[in-house]
């Protein structure tokens, strides 16, 4: 699959993790988003959510299910990623969507800190999310759900 030319994209947490760790199963797509997508004309963005979600999964453990990295390390590692994307802030008008959202999609446990990074897509007017756990978005949203790993650069 291939992004069209002008299309903004939220990036999720797991496709930073992806990029990150070289030992993971969609590493080269992952950096191949950040390499090309600019030269391809797709527009790359981070929710603050996302960079605490990564920064909390870098700086865990090995041992539980994180990276192990030291907070220096995966601070540099950000700002690796903002020389590619734009970050986008959480907003209210976004806490009130998620909440909407939580009950027509009926979305529960861990599932919930998705849907606020879908909410807060769709609030900044993205067109897309892109995932490595596609699994993890309801069905039907208003943004396209794109699967890493279907990307073609």
């Amino acid at each position: 699959m291939k992004i069209e030319r002008g299309t903004k994209v939220l990036v999720d947490t797991n496709v930073l993790l992806e990029a990150t760790d070289e030992g993971r199963r969609l590493h080269a797509q992952a950096l191949g988003l950040f390499r090309n997508a600019s030269d391809d004309g797709v527009d790359l963005f981070l929710g603050t959510q996302v960079l605490r979600e990564y920064l909390v999964v870098a700086t865990r453990p090995v041992e539980n299910n994180g990276l192990g990295m030291t907070t220096d390390l995966a601070l540099d590692n950000i700002k690796q990623f903002q020389t590619r994307v734009s970050l986008v802030a959480e907003s209210l008008q976004a806490g009130e969507l998620f909440v909407e959202w939580a009950g027509k999609y009926r979305i529960r446990g861990k599932r919930l800190h998705d849907l606020q990074i879908l909410a807060t897509a769709s609030v900044a007017g993205m067109h897309a999310l892109i995932t490595a756990n596609e699994k993890d978005y309801p069905e039907s949203t208003p943004l396209s759900i794109l699967p890493l790993s279907g990307l073609e650069w």
